[in-house]
Order: C-alpha cells, then sequence, then structure tokens
C-alpha cells in the first residue's frame, strides 16, 4: 500500500514537472510591492532613465511664410530696419561730402535729413546783350527729410533772387521770391561695402517767385534726374571721392527753356580725417529748346533764372573750392566758379557759398 502511495506521487511529479517549466514566470509569481524587494545594490542599467521626449518645432503655415517674404522684399525697398531715429538720414557714408557749386541742380544721392543755406554771388559779363553786365544773387537754402534711408522729400530752391543790370539797359533792378523747387528722391544703391550710392530723382520747378527777377516764367518744369557717389582711392595722402549727376528739364507748356544739365565732383578727404576736402567741380548746361515767355533775351540764366529766352546753345564751367567738417552734423562749403567753353549767357563768374546741418 504504501509502496503504491509512493508510486503514484512519483507519477504526479513528474508529470506536474513540465507543466510549471512551460508557465511564464510572472503567472508564477504574484507581485511584490517595490520597498519590501528594493535590491540593496542597484545595477548601472537600472539608474538609466530614459531619454526625455523633445517635440520639434511647428514649421510655419505655407501662406504665412510667404507673405512675409513678400512684406521682407517691400520693407527692403522702402529701408531696412537701422538704428535711425525717426527722421535720421543716412550716415553710412559719412566719409562722402555734398558738391558745392550748382547746388541747386548737383544733388547728393544719399537719403538725408537737413537744412543748408545758401548764398550765389553771379557777375554777368559785361558782353551779355541784354543787361550788359551787372549781378544777379540768390539767398535762401534747402530742406531734405529722409523718411527712410532711401526715400526722402528734397526743397531744392526757396528763398529770393536780386537781379540787378547794368544801367541804361531797359531792365529794373530788383529783389523778389524765388522759384518754388521740391521733389522725391529714391536711393536705390546703398553699397556700404565699396561705399557706392546712387539715386533717382524728380524736381518740380514752379514759378511762384517774382515777375520783376524773371521767376514766374510758364507753368511748371519737371527734371528727373540719377545721381552717384564713390569712392576712388586711397592713399596717404587721402581718399579720392567721385560724384556725378544728370538731370533733363522740360517744361510742360513751351514757354519755358528746356535744356540738358550734367555735374562731376572730385574731392580729396585729407588725410583721411574726414575734417578737409579741397575740390574741383564741372557743370555743363546744354539748353535744347528755346521758350516762348521772353523771345528777346538772349541766353538762360540757369539754375538761377528761366527766362523763357533765346538761349539756345551748351557751356561748360568750373569751380574750384573746398568743404570743412566743423562737427560730424556740421560742415560749411564755399567754390569759385568760372565758364570754361561754349556760352558764357549770364554767367561771367559765381561764387557760392553754403553751410550745411545734418540730423
Amino acid at each position: 500500500m504504501r509502496r503504491g502511495r509512493l508510486i503514484l506521487a512519483v507519477v504526479a511529479g513528474l508529470w506536474a514537472g513540465p507543466l510549471t517549466a512551460g508557465t511564464p514566470a510572472a503567472r508564477l509569481l504574484a507581485p511584490i510591492p517595490a520597498d519590501e524587494t528594493r535590491p540593496a545594490v542597484e545595477t548601472a542599467s537600472a539608474r538609466i532613465d530614459p531619454p526625455a521626449r523633445v517635440s520639434a518645432p511647428r514649421p510655419p503655415e505655407p501662406a504665412d511664410r510667404d507673405s512675409f517674404a513678400f512684406g521682407d522684399k517691400l520693407k527692403d525697398l522702402w529701408g531696412k530696419a537701422t538704428d535711425r531715429r525717426g527722421l535720421q538720414g543716412d550716415h553710412a557714408f559719412d566719409a562722402l561730402i555734398s558738391p558745392v557749386s550748382n547746388p541747386l541742380l548737383f544733388e547728393d544721392p544719399r537719403s538725408t535729413t537737413e537744412v543748408r543755406p545758401l548764398f550765389l554771388y553771379q557777375k554777368v559779363p559785361a558782353t551779355q546783350p541784354n543787361f550788359g553786365g551787372g549781378t544777379v544773387w540768390f539767398a535762401g537754402g534747402q530742406v531734405r527729410v529722409a523718411l527712410s534711408e532711401r526715400f526722402s522729400v528734397v526743397l531744392n530752391k526757396i528763398g529770393v533772387v536780386n537781379v540787378k543790370p547794368a544801367a541804361g539797359t531797359g531792365f529794373d533792378s530788383g529783389t523778389g521770391l524765388a522759384e518754388l523747387w521740391v521733389g522725391p528722391k529714391y536711393t536705390f544703391l546703398r553699397d556700404e561695402e565699396f561705399g557706392t550710392v546712387a539715386a533717382a530723382g524728380a524736381t518740380f520747378q514752379i514759378p511762384a517767385g517774382g515777375a520783376k527777377v524773371f521767376q514766374d516764367t510758364g507753368s511748371l518744369s519737371v527734371v528727373p534726374y540719377l545721381s552717384l557717389a564713390q569712392p576712388l582711392t586711397k592713399t596717404r595722402l587721402g581718399t579720392l571721392n567721385g560724384l556725378a549727376n544728370a538731370g533733363y528739364a522740360f517744361s510742360v507748356n513751351k514757354d519755358r527753356s528746356d535744356y540738358f544739365s550734367a555735374n562731376a565732383h572730385l574731392d580729396l578727404d585729407v588725410l583721411n580725417a574726414r575734417r578737409f576736402y579741397p575740390l574741383a567741380e564741372l557743370t555743363y548746361t546744354q539748353v535744347t529748346s528755346n521758350g516762348r515767355e521772353r523771345p528777346g533775351i538772349s541766353g538762360e540764366g540757369r539754375d538761377l533764372i528761366n527766362f523763357g529766352g533765346t538761349g539756345k546753345g551748351g557751356s561748360l564751367t568750373g569751380a574750384v573750392g573746398g568743404r570743412v567738417k566743423l562737427t560730424k552734423s556740421l560742415d560749411v562749403g564755399a567754390a569759385f566758379e568760372l565758364p570754361l567753353a561754349g556760352n558764357k549767357d549770364f554767367l561771367g563768374h559765381r561764387f557760392t557759398v553754403d553751410l550745411i546741418w545734418r540730423y
């Protein structure tokens, strides 16, 4: 009996062994609390935490990206974001200077905010058939306002004109308001690395001045122009800078004379100190169409007077002078100008002086 029970137990154990060997450990072991089973020594693998999940930034919507790109292009045309304040001018090219002679037509390509008092004194040649000599002078100024580093508004001419013909010519002396010249300017090229600046603009010559001094001729002239400035070469003596300008004045009703004007300027920044600039300038004027307002007057008055006379022909003048920068925002210039070739018209010689306060 005992032997039978022993055999039965052995058979049952042999049969249960394979069953328990094939059962997963999770089914064989009940869950054990962590504080009761935590080992005294942790393995290195147990101390390593899984890496934190980092969510990638969401890309902008295609529509928004396109709109921002288009807006940036428009902002770049208007002027890139800079540290300039309000109506402050562009100071990236302060090593350059503004021209002195023919200031009413010879426009600086930079976008600046400035006030520029001007005085021009001109001697009329004795050979001029209408005035027979005498003098013409202009006292006034210019105002420029930079809306950005590219766009500016220019008040080219505001002031008074005095005309004093020689005695016995039949023309009276007088003083009166000058024409009003104003227009926009766009600096389309600004290369700070090479110092190149270029601008395009248009000046509206409004004959709202006095009749005694011939500042009421016709209705309107429009003068589109281009201007360029560029440092040319740097030496131990200083940096040689160049400026150029060209424009064409055409009247809307042919009462005023039409003319082409071109200007060239060279200056030397002595010892690269940005203090003293001796300069030389050339001005060429070609009257292409006579006006109908005063056909009895022979010659034209360039930037000071548009007689609407019979002044067809060209003239070349040259000027020498200099500009001194008194402070970073204030400089003074002066130049003496003489005719070199072509028609002298009303210019025997001219002296120009200005003062520029720049913001």
